[in-house]
């Protein structure tokens, strides 16, 4: 799910082509790819120059965010040593715009080159199929398994612990505040989930709306749903009742669903959250229309720019998942991920591109981190870097951080149980649906949808 962010804002479609240098020779094919499985240049001559093969990325993220851009770079570069290699990045618009083409080509037998996936239900079952590459074994061919932080691959993995996508981004879930706002009315960031609920309350009543959402991309409401539970039970209660060994209607259900009635029916949330994007739920936390807005560190950047008023950007700070008495989980553990993960075509993977994966590898962890975001590798900036101080702040966070992280329920869910479940919790928010029943048809979805994809 991640999830991930600014291409939700995207237009329609977006193609971009990366130039490449050489035509093609069918007979040097076999040492072109050679060359590129090496990570070394190819030794084209004149005479001799290798075939071009272009490969297609589709990308269910912003084909303009510092993921995509990156590897874009990267790719670009690598194309100049080994004009064998050309890369072509294509997006789509929303995320479930991005998923029903994804599907749609791969029903079709036209899978990409490299596609974004979540690990979930439907990756499993083209795991299943045969149409993966193993990424962890090709992790370990490359020698770049100890590279990436551990929970970066872990995030990536199948529960029984196989893995088929790469991670291209790495971050921390944290509630955003407005700092002048809390001073203002005397109250103090919460660490527990009734501290959080009496202060959207003294916010509301001083005519502040407490909490920015973006309720049409869901996964935001759908990540409030997950909090109590994963305090209350670590990941075992999304792990269970996805597949019916436990019930919506079990202490840590209605917990999840009563806090989701309660801060959508009570206006915590702001009025018409349901139709609110990503980029305008940001855009009223920025203009100091709300109080709270949670969100991933791969935002920390938008709250330094110069796009926002000194006055805002002195003003924001954040804290962490609340917790509760009994919580089973520390302080520190909450929803840490590296994203929507990049997969790839196992028919088509061959060593042109291993050879650009290995110097993609190489280089992305400095290019990405360069761009104010934060790697799934081991690889951080220090302050002769002259990242603003809010950047810091937060790569000292993601030191800190547990080694339990809360997995999101719509990567653990069945698809069509996964629908229902977005499509209802706004309901749910907005007062229009009783927890009750919610509980009762999210139950009913998965008895008779689960058992299609968890044999």
């Amino acid at each position: 799910m991640k999830r991930y962010a600014k291409w939700y804002a995207l237009a329609l479609s977006v193609v971009i082509v990366i130039p490449l240098l050489s035509a093609c020779n069918a007979n040097n094919a076999s040492n072109a790819t050679q060359n590129a499985a090496s990570g070394q240049a190819s030794p084209a001559a004149a005479d001799e120059k290798p075939a071009k093969k272009t490969y297609k990325w589709f990308v269910g993220r912003d084909v303009n965010g510092a993921p995509a851009v990156t590897v874009k770079e990267i790719a670009e570069e690598y194309s100049k040593t080994h004009p064998e290699f050309q890369l072509v990045i294509e997006g789509t618009g929303d995320r479930p715009s991005y998923l029903q083409k994804l599907r749609t080509l791969i029903a079709s037998n036209e899978m990409p080159d490299m596609f974004d996936t979540d690990s979930d239900a439907y990756a499993a079952q083209l795991v299943e199929r045969g149409k993966l590459v193993d990424t962890k074994q090709l992790l370990q061919d490359l020698g770049k398994s100890n590279d990436f932080r551990p929970i970066a691959l872990q995030y990536q993995q199948f529960a029984d612990g196989s893995m088929y996508t790469l991670p291209l981004e790495f971050g921390i879930e944290v509630f955003w505040y407005n700092m002048k706002m809390f001073k203002d009315l005397g109250i103090t960031p919460p660490t527990t989930f009734d501290e959080f609920m009496k202060i959207a309350d003294t916010l509301k009543t001083h005519n502040i709306t407490p909490i920015a959402v973006d309720g049409k991309d869901k996964w935001p409401v759908l990540r409030y749903l997950a909090l109590k539970p994963f305090r209350m039970t670590g990941n075992d209660f999304i792990e269970n009742v996805k597949q019916g060994k436990a019930s919506f209607t079990d202490p840590a259900g209605m917990e999840a669903i009563n806090f989701v009635h309660d801060l959508g029916s009570k206006g915590y949330f702001q009025q018409g959250f349901a139709s609110t994007d990503y980029t305008a739920a940001r855009d009223l936390f920025l203009a100091g229309k709300t109080a709270i807005y949670y969100m991933g560190s791969w935002e920390t950047m938008s709250f330094a720019n110069d796009k926002i008023s000194p006055e805002m950007k002195d003003n924001i700070g954040y804290f962490l998942m609340p917790t509760l008495d009994g919580a089973k989980t520390a302080p520190n553990d909450y929803f840490i991920n590296s994203g929507i993960g990049l997969a790839f075509n196992k028919d088509t993977f061959d060593d042109n591109m291993k050879g650009f994966v290995k110097y993609l590898l190489d280089k992305y962890p400095e290019a990405y981190t360069k761009k104010g975001q934060f790697s799934p590798f081991k690889y951080s900036l220090a302050k002769m870097d002259g990242m603003p101080d809010i950047f810091y702040k937060i790569q000292d966070e993601i030191a800190k951080s547990g080694t339990v992280f809360a997995v999101p329920w719509d990567t653990r869910l069945d698809p069509a149980t996964n629908e229902m479940l977005g499509n209802e919790l706004n309901a749910l928010g907005m007062g229009a649906m009783d927890p009750k029943d919610f509980a009762h048809e999210m139950d009913e979805a998965i008895k008779e949808n689960a058992p299609k994809y968890f044999k």
